[in-house]
């Protein structure tokens, strides 16, 4: 819950921001208009460098409030991808890295060139009952996937 609270706070710095450059620049527009513009309390030159100064302060904090949370989240997402690769057998790891190493799909006679026909479709078939991975026919061949669930987990 503490990151949709952070999420919220971001929403109401960005919008916060918003509200004060759209009002300042109503407020500047308003006394050009009627010709005021020298003698308002705030020097209109003087908007542009504080709202630019205010869009980094916005930004800092913005970057110092998410960015933990998104290193925390990679460092999730890796370690649910080593204990899904742990579980698995080192052959059919290795099927599973080379995978993941070409985005997620690879050909299955690539595959086979390594382990050898035999060996692959065993391995293939054994991921495929799991869920693990589909195949999609290709030409003479087939082109291994990973399931999008493992993908998002494994590719990211």
């Amino acid at each position: 819950m503490n990151i949709g609270r952070d999420i919220i706070i971001v929403i109401m710095l960005i919008t916060g921001f918003i509200f004060a450059v759209s009002f300042s620049t109503l407020y500047a527009q308003t006394h050009i208009e009627e010709g005021t513009a020298c003698s308002c309390t705030l020097p209109i030159p003087i908007l542009i460098p504080t709202f630019s100064s205010l869009g980094i302060l916005i930004g800092s904090i913005v970057y110092y409030v998410m960015f933990p949370k998104l290193r925390e989240s990679d460092k999730k997402t890796t370690e649910n991808a080593k204990v899904i690769l742990d579980m698995l057998h080192p052959s059919e790891k290795t099927i599973i890295k080379k995978i993941i190493e070409n985005k997620g799909e690879i050909v299955q006679s690539k595959l086979s060139l390594e382990l050898g026909k035999v060996k692959t479709f065993r391995i293939i078939e054994s991921l495929k009952r799991r869920g693990i991975i589909f195949k999609e026919s290709y030409g003479k061949t087939n082109k291994i996937k990973l399931n999008d669930k493992f993908k998002e987990i494994l590719c990211s």
